[in-house]
């Protein structure tokens, strides 16, 4: 039963006390005045009224005992109204305070989601400038090793293997006629600090092979298959100078030069050599622009070991950080 249920029923039952109460009272007035009149009449209208007035009196008093009831009810009711009020209100209170977390929660969970973003973006920005940093590196030494594979280490080879069979050519003259040929020590003056001379009107002299060639080639000295070597490996290393020169390094400008240099002498050697084969007159009267650049073995030597030696070391780092 709800509470406004309650309240109607409670006031009918007032209403209905109050005209019992009234129906009393009239009775009551009715008796005084018929008193006035029969005792008989009295009496028995007397005790009629007075079996209605108990009548009454029992609803009366079972009315006031439904309404006691109904106070109870009622206070009941009221406790009953107060604790859900206040339950309601903790609830509420619950509730805003659940609303409240809830928000702190999403907040929070978005800072964090933030942070981690932020974290994640500078690792991935760190990963991609380590990994452009080492694509950079691996291409340096990849071009590098083409350096060496392409220019450095070709070139390098053949000036040992030139000056190998030069150095033959010169002990067979020297065992050929040790009187007019000779090697004598001298600090930088070639690739291994010794010189070979050739005696002249003036004297003992360097012997350079564009200015000597007359001197020994046909000569029955049985050096020109030294020469003819020597004059191969001479075409081979111009071809691989014309060819392969972009690989030199930029801070090798000096080998640069002398390359163009080597070019030039090769240009007058291979033209001599063929003039000696044809068995002509070989004029000795040659420029000294022309002669072979010695100095040519170092720069390569050092270019070689430059290249080299960086690529050693990134080797060496790239084993230290694979650990």
């Amino acid at each position: 039963m709800s509470v406004s249920r309650i309240f109607i029923s409670y006031a009918l039952l007032t209403l209905l006390l109050m005209a019992a109460s009234t129906r009393v009272f009239a009775v009551n007035d009715e008796l005084r005045l018929v008193t006035f009149k029969s005792p008989v009449v009295v009496s028995k209208i007397q005790q009629v009224e007075a079996a209605k007035i108990a009548q009454f009196e029992a609803k009366l008093t079972t009315l006031d005992k439904v309404r006691e009831d109904l106070n109870l009810v009622l206070g009941r009711i009221e406790s009953l109204e107060k604790s859900i009020q206040k339950a309601s209100e903790k609830t509420d209170h619950m509730t805003d305070r659940n609303a409240w977390f809830a928000l702190a929660t999403v907040i929070v969970a978005g800072f964090i989601s933030f942070v981690v973003q932020l974290i994640l973006l500078r690792h991935q920005r760190k990963i991609n400038r380590e990994q452009a940093k080492s694509e950079v590196s691996n291409s340096y030494v990849e071009w590098q090793l083409k350096q060496l594979s392409e220019l450095y280490g070709p070139l390098r080879a053949l000036l040992e293997q030139s000056n190998a069979m030069y150095r033959q050519m010169n002990r067979a003259l020297i065992s050929a006629n040790p009187g007019l040929f000779r090697m004598q020590s001298a600090q930088d003056k070639d690739f291994d600090n010794t010189e070979f001379q050739i005696k002249k009107e003036e004297g003992w002299t360097r012997f350079r092979t564009v200015k000597h060639l007359g001197d020994v080639y046909n000569k029955k000295y049985g050096i020109e298959p030294y020469f003819d070597d020597v004059v191969d490996v001479g075409s081979r290393m111009a071809t691989l100078i014309r060819d392969k020169a972009g690989y030199a390094r930029p801070e090798d400008d000096d080998l640069i030069k002398v390359m163009g240099t080597y070019l030039a002498h090769y240009a007058v050697l291979s033209r001599l050599h063929k003039r000696a084969q044809e068995g002509m007159i070989i004029s000795t009267n040659m420029d000294d622009e022309a002669v072979f650049p010695v100095h040519i073995q170092n720069l390569v030597n050092r270019g070689y070991q430059s290249i080299n030696g960086q690529i050693i070391q990134w080797r060496n780092q790239a084993s230290e950080n694979d650990k």
